[in-house]
């Protein structure tokens, strides 16, 4: 009875040592190889979303630059030949200064240069400010009343659009600009070096390619956007935002051969 008992006390030892030598080497590979595949999902979706995150950055931040851009220049450009009741056919014989020819920027920006008469008031048809808009230019300069107001926007070495040399908004890419001139068989559009007439300019077309200030792609990406007559290449890791506009010029002067 001594020696059965032993032997089933030694059987249930080896059980219990057998039960407490924990995991097979198999069953840690396994182990480790779903922990791997799970820190890779994880891993993954941190830089989707961070991605994510980088790309809604940079278009708010570009949306934010252009938007302002746009309603400054198309309220700038609305004005453009506006002139005080004193003056024939209330409107100046030109909407673009005599130098127009010179601003087409070839296969770079465009400059334009817009005037208009700084409003006086002494005439109540005017219905114009002798402050604020109607009588300082873009960068907040007064001008006095019957003034010439003249802005010029361009856009300088450091992607910088500017207005009389005061920075307006950054990171852009390219300002383009055409002009709607009115010819025999309607309105045609043309670089500012093709202007036949600046009289006869009915319109301004513009546009802007503004990009972010971070990059957002994980490596560079060649992109070709066509901007009204440019076509503007660039090879970076940043959002591209493009927007285009025209403008009629309501201050048009008046002639009998006009045409519209």
């Amino acid at each position: 009875m001594r020696n059965c008992r032993v032997g089933s006390l030694r059987m249930e030892n080896v059980m219990k040592s057998e039960k407490n030598n924990g995991f097979t080497l198999v069953e840690l590979m396994v182990g480790m190889v779903l922990g791997l595949i799970l820190i890779a999902a994880v891993v993954t979706v941190y830089l989707s979303s961070s991605k994510t995150n980088r790309t809604s950055q940079g278009v708010l931040n570009a949306n934010s630059n252009i938007q302002f851009a746009i309603d400054l220049l198309k309220d700038d450009f609305a004005r453009a030949g506006w002139a005080n009741n004193t003056s024939l056919a209330y409107s100046l014989s030109s909407p673009l200064s005599s130098d127009y020819v010179n601003f087409d920027g070839g296969a770079g920006s465009d400059t334009i240069k817009i005037q208009y008469e700084s409003c006086d008031n002494s005439d109540s048809d005017n219905k114009c400010l002798t402050s604020g808009i109607d009588s300082t230019d873009c960068n907040g300069v007064a001008v006095s009343g019957g003034d010439i107001i003249t802005n010029v926007y361009s856009v300088n070495a450091n992607k910088e659009l500017i207005c009389n040399n005061q920075v307006l908004i950054s990171n852009v890419e390219s300002f383009q600009v055409l002009y709607g001139q009115v010819t025999a068989t309607g309105i045609e559009y043309v670089i500012a070096s093709n202007i036949s007439d600046p009289s006869r300019v009915h319109s301004i077309r513009f546009g802007l390619i503004v990009s972010s200030d971070i990059n957002t792609a994980d490596k560079k990406v060649s992109k070709s956007i066509q901007l009204l007559d440019k076509t503007i290449t660039s090879n970076d890791q940043k959002v591209k935002l493009k927007y285009e506009s025209t403008v009629v010029v309501l201050n048009k002067p008046f002639t009998s051969n006009f045409g519209i």
